[in-house]
């Protein structure tokens, strides 16, 4: 068996050699492959490189690709993983709490293309993974906050006791029924086809926010306005009470936009969800209870009311 260790540049200087180094002294057979961290790697581009590093090195079927670091590598390698001599083996280490919450959960992995995130991709589960809380000595504050948007959408769509106590619990607990959360829909829906859909409370409009600004507004702070802009339009359907409404938005920071509803309208279009390039959204009926639609958890908003919401957003920047 060999193994590649797979990593982005910033973990790779924090824990990737030192791990290499500890596998490599057990006598493992183990290489370790790095590229440029952040979202602008998550590419068919940067998979191929790694692909052709892999192949030029000799691995092949016998191979188990680690995964180590933030949400980014686990998509990444994960894909890797999944078509890499038609499958090999994947072990995941997620390094933040947004990874371990979120990516490194359900076998979802994939890359950005410049029309949409995420897009490009494959439904693979690693044959290990392993939380490990010492990664979260050394994050930086806008990876808690990335995290934290992820564990309270968690609780937005599957446990509002959750929602309403996650200021009051230690951390680590949170990042545990968050994972048990996500587990709990995933189990029910693996490859997406109803109730799995409301994890992508947020992530519609969120990742268009990400998309137009090339990645240059964080997966948190995107997904954050995504929840609350949700949120409203849920509201302005007539299914979510403003007192719930009003609680959403006490959590997440002001919603701000750069962008007009029309650029965000041409991503949106293109989501996953939409039909015949309708966008549809998840929706809440109250905190913690998604709206079922007939057992697609997402739906199909009057372009009015949508243009209403986004225009009415105040326009500045993040």
């Amino acid at each position: 068996m060999r193994y590649a260790l797979i990593t982005d540049d910033h973990v790779e200087k924090l824990y990737g050699i030192p791990f290499y180094n500890h596998l490599y002294s057990l006598g493992l057979d183990i290489q370790l492959f790095s590229f440029p961290a952040g979202e602008s790697s998550k590419t068919r581009a940067t998979k191929e490189k790694l692909e052709d590093a892999l192949l030029s090195q000799g691995f092949s079927r016998d191979t188990t690709i680690i995964a180590l670091g933030g949400g980014v590598v686990t998509d990444l390698a994960g894909f890797l993983a999944s078509t890499f001599c038609r499958g090999v083996d994947l072990i995941l280490i997620p390094t933040t709490v947004l990874a371990m919450v979120d990516a490194a959960i359900g076998g979802k992995t994939g890359v950005n293309t410049d029309l949409g995130k995420n897009m490009i991709g494959s439904f693979y589960s690693p044959q290990k993974l392993f939380i490990l809380p010492e990664f979260l000595k050394t994050l930086p504050e806008k990876e808690w906050f990335n995290g934290g948007v992820e564990m309270l959408k968690a609780g937005l769509v599957g446990d509002g006791e959750f929602f309403q106590e996650f200021s009051n619990i230690p951390i680590e607990d949170a990042i545990e029924r968050a994972i048990e959360i996500k587990r709990r829909i995933v189990a029910l829906d693996p490859h997406e086809k109803g109730l799995r859909r409301v994890l992508n409370l947020g992530h519609t409009i969120g990742h268009a926010l990400e998309t137009l600004s090339d990645y240059t507004i964080s997966h948190g702070q995107a997904v954050a306005a995504g929840i609350v802009l949700e949120a409203r339009l849920s509201y302005e359907m007539g299914i979510l009470k403003k007192e719930a409404l009003e609680q959403i938005e006490g959590r997440f920071p002001p919603v701000t936009l750069s962008f007009d509803f029309k650029a965000v309208f041409d991503v949106i279009r293109k989501d996953k969800k939409s039909e015949n390039g309708c966008p549809r959204f998840v929706l809440l009926q109250d905190i913690g209870v998604p709206l079922s639609c007939a057992g697609t958890y997402c739906q199909e908003v009057p372009l009015e009311i949508l243009q209403r919401v986004l225009d009415e957003t105040s326009l500045s920047t993040f």
